[in-house]
């Protein structure tokens, strides 16, 4: 004959249990959704599909015209350069050119726009990233299907 045997539970523990569940239970989705691929296609988040091309934007410095191009395949971003700028524009923005090779080098390895920009050419980064932005904003397969 089986005897009955009789669990006695405190409420402490009970909610104790219950909030270590829930705890647990919300790291696992922060560890999902950090690790999880995103398909936005922001302008500063992971890229999503382009078509295919060459595409340019044009900042104005020094009253003068400087052209940043990016290349792009259908799924990732292939070169970022200065494809035009005048001399006069390089004397007085000495750092444009290193900075647009640091950016550079961050979006292709990253394949993101969120990147990383010293503090001494935050100005020039930001005014770069919004010229990336603009052309990537121009390759979005969103873009060319409306």
């Amino acid at each position: 004959m089986a005897k009955s045997r009789f669990v006695v539970l405190r409420r402490k523990d009970i909610i104790r249990t219950g909030i270590f569940i829930i705890i647990g239970i919300a790291l696992l989705i922060t560890l999902i959704w950090a690790i999880s691929p995103r398909g936005s296609n922001d302008a500063h988040g992971p890229m999503g599909s382009f078509v295919p091309g060459t595409y340019t934007s044009y900042i104005i410095l020094h009253n003068r015209p400087v052209t940043v191009s990016v290349t792009v395949s259908e799924d990732e971003i292939l070169d970022i350069a200065i494809s035009e700028m005048e001399e006069t524009v390089e004397v007085f923005y000495p750092l444009i050119r290193p900075t647009m090779a640091n950016l550079s080098h961050q979006v292709l390895t990253n394949q993101s726009t969120v990147v990383e920009a010293p503090l001494e050419t935050l100005h020039t980064s930001r005014i770069l990233l919004d010229a990336i932005n603009a052309a990537l904003h121009q390759a979005s397969t969103e873009n060319s299907e409306i």
